[in-house]
């Protein structure tokens, strides 16, 4: 086992080092941007957030939703809904609507209408035009450059357009190494255990073999679990990228579908259907999810779905679409929508982000995942400084084989 054990070592060691420096530097940005409750402005928290809501043109909460007051109680949002949609309607007749949302602008509630040749905001209570400086952004994945962006591609190997996804080969190739590594050295625990017992030392702990092999022995044990998880949900991670990676490169470039970040997928609205569309979404968002205040509400077509869309008015927003001809909530992957590529949808590719960063579970497995990075980057680097540190002995012998039994 130590003779397979050295050689997973050599030939993912440097690997594995260099994927959980990149990860750890992103984990440890992450929480401090937490625990420090930056803005959602901060390049490192837009980050964070990008694409966990959809594509560009299905996600809504955006940098202000994470400030911005809920809207008041009591609010009769169709009747709000219906008359910001007249007033659009006035001043520009021939524009198709593509979307109509109620949102706080500061102390006003305000009315947003996207229709064939841009986006405006009214005041609900006057009917006035409202400053476009005051529209929240177009497109709510966009971020600022930052190096938490740019550590994310070197964690990814995407140094450029051609690596992005098809070097993920190598993050499923680090953790074939890990998981190989994981067994061929369980084993050689297991069997040392076996033997120590023989001569009454049970202990699942102890001490011989010196400093790096002790620490290494007893980190691998406590954190086996962790190690795994870490690694299982980074490969399903890979496999998503490579997946749609081949999918871009089978597809012939003429018969590619429309971009699902920039097209339009929208249908039009007509004045009538706004109301019952907006009193559906709210009967199923209050049905699902009672006593949580909404900060946005927005009706819509997409891809051929009647749609309302709720942004709570949570400390962390959430975003809930349903489908207002039936009350169901709609997930990021759904039948006719947009092809994004992901072999198993947007909706598990965001899904198993949020289980491989730990934040599925709050901040508490954010701080799990960081130890968890932690103790990969200590068990590889310091099996290759055991590793080194034998050859070396063995090379002053005169036995310079680079892997032995």
């Amino acid at each position: 086992m130590l003779y397979v054990h050295r050689w997973a070592t050599l030939a993912v060691g440097l690997l594995l080092v260099y994927i959980a420096v990149t990860g750890l530097w992103m984990q440890s940005m992450d929480l401090f941007a937490q625990v420090t409750h930056q803005p959602a402005s901060n390049p490192t928290v837009q980050e964070f957030h990008q694409h966990l809501n959809g594509t560009d043109n299905y996600a809504v909460v955006s940098d202000p939703d994470y400030t911005s007051r809920a809207l008041p109680d009591g609010l009769n949002y169709a009747a709000a809904l219906v008359k910001s949609a007249s007033i659009a309607r006035g001043e520009f007749p021939a524009a198709p609507m593509r979307l109509i949302e109620l949102r706080m602008i500061g102390d006003k509630v305000a009315a947003l209408v996207k229709t064939g040749d841009g986006r405006r905001l009214y005041d609900v209570a006057t009917g006035g035009r409202l400053p476009d400086t005051q529209l929240p952004p177009d497109n709510p994945n966009k971020i600022n450059p930052g190096l938490r962006a740019e550590m994310k591609s070197w964690h990814k190997f995407a140094f450029n357009k051609f690596l992005l996804q098809k070097a993920s080969i190598l993050n499923l190739l680090a953790g074939i190494g890990v998981g190989f590594l994981m067994v061929t050295g369980s084993i050689h625990y297991v069997r040392l255990l076996k033997v120590r017992r023989k001569i009454r030392k049970p202990q699942l702990f102890w001490s011989a073999g010196g400093f790096w092999r002790k620490f290494h022995r007893w980190v691998a044990l406590v954190s086996f679990v962790l190690v795994a998880y870490l690694v299982v949900t980074g490969m399903l991670m890979a496999v998503s990228d490579l997946g749609a990676a081949y999918a871009e490169w089978k597809s012939p470039r003429a018969s590619r579908p429309k971009n699902p970040d920039t097209a339009d997928f929208s249908t039009p609205l007509s004045d009538a259907e706004i109301p019952t569309m907006a009193q559906a979404t709210l009967a199923a968002f209050r049905s699902a999810y009672p006593g949580i205040p909404i900060r946005v509400l927005r009706v819509r077509y997409f891809a051929g779905y009647s749609q309302g869309i709720v942004v709570t008015g949570q400390a962390a927003p959430e975003q809930h679409v349903f489908d207002t001809r039936n009350g169901r909530e709609l997930s990021l992957t759904e039948p006719g929508y947009p092809v994004t590529n992901f072999p198993f949808g947007w909706q598990w590719h965001q899904t198993v982000k949020k289980f491989h960063r730990g934040d599925i579970f709050g901040l508490s497995g954010n701080w799990l995942e960081w130890l968890s990075g932690a103790a990969l980057l200590y068990l590889s680097a310091s099996g290759l400084w055991m590793y080194w540190q034998m050859w070396r002995r063995r090379a002053g012998a005169g036995k310079r084989d680079i892997v032995w039994r």
